[in-house]
């Protein structure tokens, strides 16, 4: 068969970012850093860095996840579209601020490529009584995957600036730990990942005003015509507005637009789960609909007002531009009919002064005539008078239909 040359990396794609098994008790602490689409080879250096510290084969050139076993601890990273995830797996070392990065060179996790905005730590336990909920002061929590699973968090940063995560497994299942690990890993991630959306909407919301506040200004001084030159100048300026508003647009697409698909992830993950209420608390969906909900939609209020906005400076731009157009060609119009009369005037000047040409050019041809006819009259004794009285006459009427002729020939063309 002749397969498409990309069919094994689509079908890679599928299994890219597979959970790992976990057996509780367990420690999963996940740092996620802004690296960038061409943020990949830094931290692939910065892995092999890790390896030639331990002592572990190092990643592949061209690797988009790699994992590394330091005894103690594991790490998977992988490189997602615009951040890299580091997820560290540990024993429980049972000290209060516990984490899965205790154990790893500090020297080397602090100089992580890119800035940080993930970090998390999963908390994994057995808990076989399904009715006992530790920890009142969590006030984020629910049962999950069919009662198999309890999860308890405050989803807010201790000193260290960690987020905390509780979760009870109530039966044995390692695949099953792992695929809920991950799901609340992301939950977390792409939490924060969209919320990258909401300092950027407020800031845009400023600036937004004061464009609409100009649009609205321009607008208002279309409905009063005050001339071809006002016209063009509030046109130049609705020209530079545009330009400012597709700026702006332009820098925050990508952040609005990466906000809208990391919420919809955030919302699948959480439905992923099939969360049942506990008593007293808040499940994941609640919170996020009443926290990360509103954020959310103010970033698409923000881009709906981007696209509205550019739309708007766009439709006044082209009516002024259309009115520019009408008076321009009615100065067109009125100048060529200016010059039309100005071209009657002279023809009909011309066809005035026509018999005054007739006359001239008669005279001057009678009197070269006469020259020869005086010469004539000392010798032959011709009557010149008499020739003068004759040749006038005949020299108007040559006159008159030469200059009439070529009159003639001039209106045809």
């Amino acid at each position: 068969m002749d397969f498409h040359p990309q069919r094994d990396s689509l079908l890679a794609e599928v299994h890219a970012r597979p959970s790992t098994p976990i057996s509780a008790p367990m420690l999963v602490t996940r740092i996620a850093a802004l690296s960038g689409p061409e943020g990949a080879a830094a931290d692939r250096r910065h892995i092999s860095d890790l390896c030639k510290r331990i002592g572990a084969p190092r990643a592949a050139d061209d690797a988009v996840w790699c994992a590394v076993d330091g005894g103690d601890w594991q790490l998977r990273w992988e490189k997602h579209g615009e951040f890299s995830s580091w997820t560290f797996l540990a024993s429980p070392d049972g000290t209060p601020e516990e984490s899965a990065i205790a154990a790893v060179p500090r020297a080397w996790l602090d100089s992580l490529p890119g800035q940080v905005v993930v970090l998390t730590t999963l908390v994994i336990a057995r808990e076989e009584r399904r009715e006992t909920v530790p920890d009142p002061k969590e006030k984020v929590g629910s049962r999950i995957m069919g009662e198999t699973a309890t999860v308890l968090t405050d989803l807010r940063a201790d000193a260290g600036g960690m987020t905390r995560f509780r979760l009870f497994m109530h039966v044995d299942d390692p695949v099953l730990t792992g695929r809920i690990a991950l799901s609340l890993l992301e939950i977390e991630s792409y939490r924060l990942m969209a919320l990258l959306a909401f300092p950027v909407a407020q800031q845009t919301a400023a600036k937004l005003a004061e464009i609409e506040a100009e649009a609205r200004e321009l607008t208002e001084k279309i409905a009063t015509h005050l001339g071809v030159d006002d016209d063009r100048d509030l046109l130049a300026r609705l020209v530079a507005l545009s330009g400012r508003m597709e700026a702006m647009s332009a820098s925050t697409s990508f952040r609005f637009g990466a906000a809208r698909a990391y919420y919809d992830l955030v919302q699948a993950r959480i439905a992923s789960l099939g969360e049942e209420a506990l008593a007293g608390r808040q499940t994941m969906r609640d919170f996020m609909d009443r926290r990360l909900g509103p954020a959310m939609r103010t970033c698409l209020s923000i881009a709906q007002r981007e696209a509205e906005m550019i739309s708007r400076i766009a439709r006044a731009g082209q009516m002024l531009s259309t009115r520019v157009e009408l008076v321009t060609q009615k100065i067109n119009a009125d100048l060529l009919e200016s010059m039309n009369r100005r071209a009657s005037m002279q023809l009909r000047l011309q066809r005035t002064v026509e018999g005054l040409s007739v006359a001239a050019v008669s005279y001057y041809v009678v009197s070269l005539l006469l020259i020869p006819l005086k010469a004539l009259d000392e010798r032959v004794h011709v009557d010149t008078a008499l020739l003068t009285l004759l040749l006038v006459p005949l020299v108007v009427a040559g006159v008159w239909w030469t200059l009439r002729r070529v009159s003639g020939r001039i209106d045809d063309d």
